[in-house]
Parts: C-alpha cells; sequence; structure tokens
C-alpha cells in the first residue's frame, strides 16, 4: 500500500491554512485509506500558532520558510530510516516550498523513486504577482520542480496556459480550489442562508499590489456617498491590517475617518468572518491577480453575492452580470448600483451559483488523480459532468 506523504501548510486557524491542511486535505484523503488503498501521513512542521505577517503575503515570508524546511527535516529522518519507498507520494500544498530540493537531492541518492503532486496557487508567471519581481531566480527554481512532477493543481484556465507559455511540463489539472463545502458551512452551526441581510458590502482580499486595495478604496468612497445606508466593511484576520504597498493603511484609515460607515474590521476569527459574510449582501474585488478566490468560494457558499472585475481568471466562472469594467471605478459603481437594486430585503436570498459544489469536486479530483495515478488532464469548469462520471465509478 502506497503513502502519500502531506505536506500542509502552515495551520493558523486565523487563516484559511488550518481548515484547508488539518481538516479538508485529510478528508478529502480518508476514503481511500479507509478503502485500504493508501496511507496519509502528515508531516508535521515547527511554527508559531499565533504568528503575525511581518512581511509577506498570504503567509509570513520567514515563517513560511522556517516551517517548510522543518518539514524537509522530519522527512528526511523518514528517507533515512526506510518509511519512504518506490511508488510513494509526495504532495505539497504548495508548489513554493522551501527545502524540497534537499529531499530531491536524498531520493535520487538513495534510489527512491516517488510521484510528486502540488497545489500551485500562483508563481512568477503572472506580471501582477508578488513574486514576479523574483522570476529571475524563482523560475530556475519552479521549471527545476516541474520537471519532478506527476500532476500540478492550478484553480483556473488562464493560470494553466501561463504555466505552459513559461516552459512547465508536467501535467497541469484545473480543479478550482480544494474546498469543502460540508466543513465549511459547519463552522456556523444552524446557518440559514435564506435569513434577511444587512445592507453591508465586505472586501475580503488583502491590502498588498496584486489586489488593488487603492482601486478599493475610491469605489467604497464613491458608492458610501450615494447609498447612505449601506456599510462598506473591511476584514482581517491579523491583529491589525497589512501591506506592502506604501501608504494604503494610512489612505484606509483616513477614509475611515472621514466616512463612519466604512469600518475596519481586524482580529477576526473564522466564525465571526463568517458571520459577516452570512449577514453581508455583497462581496466586492478587485484583484488584479487571483485564480479563483477563497472569498468568492466562502462568500457564495454562505449567500453573499459577488461584484468581480472581468480580468483574470473570473470571467471563466462568473456570470458577465457580475463583472464589471477593470480599472474604471465608475463601471464599478455601476455594477454595485445594478446589485443594490436587486438586494432588497424582500428578496430570499439562496446560494446563487455552483462555485463551491465545482470547487468541491475538485477537492475530491485531487485525491483521485493522485490514488489513482492520473495522467490525462482534467479541468473541473469545463468537465464538471465527466468528472462526476469518474468519481461516481471509481471503483466499479
Amino acid at each position: 500500500m502506497k503513502k502519500v506523504f502531506y505536506f500542509g501548510l502552515e495551520p493558523l486557524k486565523a487563516r484559511y491554512t488550518y481548515q484547508l491542511s488539518k481538516e479538508w486535505m485529510p478528508a478529502t484523503f480518508a476514503p481511500y485509506v479507509d478503502a485500504g488503498k493508501l496511507e496519509f501521513i502528515d508531516i508535521e512542521g515547527e511554527f508559531d500558532p499565533d504568528q503575525q505577517i511581518k512581511f509577506g503575503a498570504v503567509l509570513d515570508a520567514v515563517g513560511r520558510g522556517k516551517f517548510a524546511m522543518s518539514q524537509c527535516s522530519n522527512f528526511l529522518d523518514m528517507i533515512n530510516t526506510d518509511q519512504v519507498k518506490n511508488g510513494d507520494v509526495i504532495f505539497l500544498q504548495d508548489y513554493w516550498h522551501p527545502g524540497i530540493e534537499s529531499i530531491l537531492y536524498a531520493l535520487d541518492l538513495y534510489g527512491i523513486e516517488v510521484n510528486m503532486y502540488a497545489m500551485l496557487h500562483a508563481q512568477s508567471v503572472d506580471e501582477y504577482d508578488f513574486t514576479w519581481p523574483m522570476r529571475t531566480w524563482m523560475r530556475p527554481y519552479e521549471l527545476g520542480l516541474d520537471r519532478r512532477m506527476s500532476g500540478i493543481f492550478v484553480g483556473s484556465t488562464i493560470h494553466r496556459d501561463q504555466l505552459r507559455s513559461a516552459g512547465f511540463e508536467a501535467p497541469i489539472h484545473v480543479l478550482s480550489l480544494p474546498l469543502h463545502k460540508e466543513m465549511l458551512l459547519n463552522t456556523l452551526p444552524g446557518f440559514d442562508i435564506t435569513a434577511p441581510r444587512e445592507n453591508k458590502i465586505v472586501f475580503s482580499s488583502r491590502l498588498d499590489k496584486e489586489k488593488n486595495p487603492f482601486f478599493m478604496l475610491a469605489v467604497a468612497e464613491k458608492f458610501l456617498n450615494e447609498y447612505e445606508d449601506w456599510t462598506w466593511n473591511v476584514t482581517t484576520s491579523g491583529k491589525s491590517f497589512k501591506s506592502m504597498v506604501p501608504g494604503v493603511i494610512e489612505a484606509m484609515e483616513a477614509l475611515a475617518i472621514k466616512q463612519p460607515r466604512f469600518k475596519l474590521l481586524s482580529n477576526l476569527t473564522k466564525e465571526e468572518y463568517y458571520t459577516e459574510l452570512a449577514t453581508s449582501k455583497i462581496q466586492f474585488n478587485c484583484s488584479l491577480q487571483d485564480y479563483v478566490s477563497w472569498t468568492v468560494l466562502e462568500s457564495v457558499a454562505y449567500g453573499c453575492d459577488v461584484i468581480f472585475p472581468n480580468f483574470r481568471s473570473f470571467p471563466e466562472f462568473i456570470p458577465e452580470h457580475k463583472l464589471y469594467m477593470p480599472f474604471d471605478v465608475n463601471s464599478a459603481y455601476d455594477a454595485l448600483k445594478t446589485n443594490v437594486m436587486w438586494s432588497s430585503n424582500d428578496v430570499k436570498h439562496k446560494q446563487l451559483y455552483n462555485f463551491p459544489e465545482l470547487a468541491d469536486l475538485g477537492r475530491r479530483m485531487e485525491g483521485y488523480i493522485v490514488a489513482n495515478d492520473i495522467t490525462q488532464e482534467l479541468n473541473v469548469w469545463h468537465e464538471k459532468e465527466y468528472c462526476e462520471y469518474l468519481l461516481t465509478n471509481e471503483n466499479k
């Protein structure tokens, strides 16, 4: 029986990384473990559960490196004690995994052949990603690791195409983000998607360059000046708002003083954040670079409608009437205005789109691909019915 050695992300409870690495992905492989098809082994690492982002985007730059390298150290001990065999699997929850070269080096010298899979969240193939300026040294790392991959998982078709243009050769499966919808909704017991909602717009993206925060501030100010019975809430799980963009925090705080209905909500627990989604009407987004986005999946699952730019990955799955012309404040305002007219309190709210279900399907397809050594590329956005067929008939 082959082993799946799972290298999760730092399981910080304030971030999505705890749910993903400690709940959703173990649940993905649980059916195969129960069937005796594989053994799932979570490679632990050392981390600070109270880690705040000093420098970095999704995770702290230093904390990410230390955690990943401690995982590598622990796995090297497993190689040394003969716990890793031919045909086993290494699954990286993030393609950027500092220290992985030490494992490849040891595997080659020990003569052990494993299959490797990874979720590739971004990397240096998009000009708007924060790693783009690093591409001169990062691209050789990316392409070198690609040559060892049995499969790469990405969220959207445009990302797959960018990787191909950059020289990636491994099979690339387009599977959205690996959301576990049932576990997500269980975070708020008793959640009623049809309950009345407040006149709130929520903005949940990081305040970094690729999320275009100054554009958000311009749209928020214009909207709030026109709609006096609405609020605009910016959220973060951090103890305070952080950004690698000079001046954006000061500009945001200044707007909060100038416009009291522009509210800054920090240090939110997952339960508090999901309650915000469950009571808001609209999630606004203006990202320059985002492959699907956790915010759109979680918002829609909790019945919150979305307004996103007609840019990059979003047109692949978000309906056209929920998209606005990118970089155009007036177009974004008009999209919000149209949505406000629709979202009166008389409307029975419901889940409007199937994004969360497709993401959940994509997550299960990751387990299917790894368990069955699938090399045929799959796309959950384009081949929903085929993916469902494969899962239904897997054991027949």
